[in-house]
């Protein structure tokens, strides 16, 4: 009988962990979609446009992605980690203060855009803030979905926004670029995502009993706040240059700056999926904080740490093909900034946030802003553009092991049961290995021949990766049974 149990129980962690995967690659093919989208953009537009040109539609992107965090504050983060259920009662109990609160995180940037942005005139200024209401219900919309465990939807609602998103924008460009026709094009594609996912992707949700806790309000509060200080501090180094240099300098800046998307989406699919899982198990809490972490990052470092390795050995090659020799002053702010990628390998702050200790969160992020002003003013001075990446790179890796720390307090465990360093720092150095020996040795040839054999080595390395911890996974289930 104890056997029997035993087979049942390897069988039902290898299904986890194939629906985990299974999920993940469904999010993550939407993030790759809106990627790839995202990359022929910056690389027709950084060719086409002047570099004025360019800055002004980067700083878009600036303030709607600054506005969009402060507008929802935590809210989507709540809905995934949190019932359903419970949050629309919570709601309906603190109706005057969850619309006052609503209120002021709304106007608060509104009022910023209308009133202290002199970049754009009054038509521009009115199109973003509608395009950053119809975003945050997009976003809201697509939160939903992934709650209600509906990938296939998101992937195909993505599908249809990046198709009509590169559609707009090629369009335009090529027949009379106006930055006002662009932001038109994307409120259309926005608008008809988020009426798709609302439709299709919030099924009825059945009477059940729900037992609102008392600190749901509180936990709200943390994750808005952890949130906004999130943004502050992934944009202050922009915001610098943008306020106290100049436009041109903000478009060389930003995109030495520039983190890939594809790592950040792949984290956030997968970190996504943690807080699903996290937040719906109730059994062995220290079990489950290992199993997830342990999957999130072996998973995602089969994909980053290859790709990393290639970035900062191609790093010249890459930047000139993606953003043109008019920003080649940027690569050194490009090879800093990269370091931060070997981070972006599982969501810190999973369990934090599940077991309701977003004090710490908002502690971490606030040490992270503290750490990174500190920072820049020590190292710009020194280093200039580079010093501020250096400051951020440095603030980020001191603030995911103080989360990961605490995370260990509050499992009652040391950091390597859940969290696995030495294979992860071997999966490192064996991608380090592999594509340095291949970038000295393809150096003998012209580029972008060179380029190209880069290219096809991180491939296969990440298609091996993969294989790898598949066949480990299976040999494991097998041993166990």
């Amino acid at each position: 009988m104890p056997a029997n149990n035993s087979v049942k129980q390897n069988t039902a962690t290898d299904l986890s962990i194939t629906k985990f995967a299974k999920r993940s690659f469904l999010l993550i093919s939407s993030s790759v979609i809106r990627l790839a989208v995202q990359l022929i953009i910056i690389f027709l537009f950084s060719r086409q446009l002047s570099v004025t040109d360019y800055g002004m539609y980067q700083s878009v992107w600036l303030y709607l992605n600054v506005i969009s965090i402060i507008a929802l504050f935590g809210l989507p983060s709540l809905i995934l980690s949190s019932s359903s259920l419970n949050i629309r009662l919570w709601i309906k109990q603190n109706s005057s203060l969850f619309i006052g609160i609503a209120l002021l995180v709304n106007f608060i940037p509104i009022f910023y855009v209308l009133f202290a942005t002199t970049e754009y005139d009054f038509k521009i200024k009115l199109l973003v803030i509608l395009l950053s209401i119809i975003q945050n219900f997009s976003i809201l919309a697509e939160t939903i979905a992934i709650k209600n465990k509906k990938e296939k939807l998101v992937l195909v609602s993505n599908l249809i926004f990046s198709i009509g998103y590169l559609i707009g924008h090629l369009a335009i460009l090529y027949s009379t670029y106006s930055l006002q026709l662009i932001l038109l094009a994307i409120i259309a594609m926005f608008l008809i995502k988020a009426i798709l996912l609302g439709l299709l992707g919030i099924p009825h949700q059945p009477n059940k009993p729900a037992v609102v806790a008392t600190a749901l309000g509180k936990q709200w509060f943390y994750l808005g706040l952890y949130d906004v200080i999130s943004v502050l501090f992934k944009w202050l180094d922009k915001w610098v240059i943008l306020f106290f240099i100049s436009i041109t300098q903000f478009a060389v800046y930003f995109n030495g700056s520039y983190e890939i998307p594809i790592f950040g989406l792949m984290l956030s699919a997968v970190g996504n999926i943690m807080l699903v899982d996290l937040s719906t198990q109730n059994n062995n809490a220290a079990l489950k904080v290992k199993t997830l972490f342990q999957n999130s990052s072996l998973l995602l470092a089969a994909i980053v740490f290859p790709s990393f390795c290639f970035l900062f050995f191609y790093s010249h090659e890459f930047f000139t093909l993606i953003f043109s020799t008019k920003y080649t002053d940027a690569i050194p702010v490009f090879v800093i900034s990269i370091f931060v990628l070997p981070l972006r390998i599982t969501n810190f702050t999973a369990a934090l946030q599940v077991y309701h200790r977003n004090d710490l969160i908002v502690k971490g992020a606030v040490l992270d802003l503290c750490i990174a002003i500190v920072l820049m003013l020590t190292l710009y001075p020194i280093l200039q553009m580079r010093g501020l990446a250096l400051a951020f790179v440095l603030s980020t890796y001191i603030q995911a092991a103080y989360y990961l720390w605490h995370t260990a307090k509050l499992i009652n465990k040391e950091i390597g049961y859940f969290f696995p360093f030495q294979k992860l720092f071997f999966l490192l150095l064996f991608s380090a290995a592999i594509s340095g020996g291949c970038y000295y040795l393809f150096s003998y040839f012209t580029h972008p021949i060179n380029m190209i054999a880069g290219i096809a080595v991180c491939t296969i390395l990440i298609l091996l990766l993969l294989i790898y911890q598949y066949k480990l996974r299976n040999e494991d289930a097998m041993a166990a049974s």
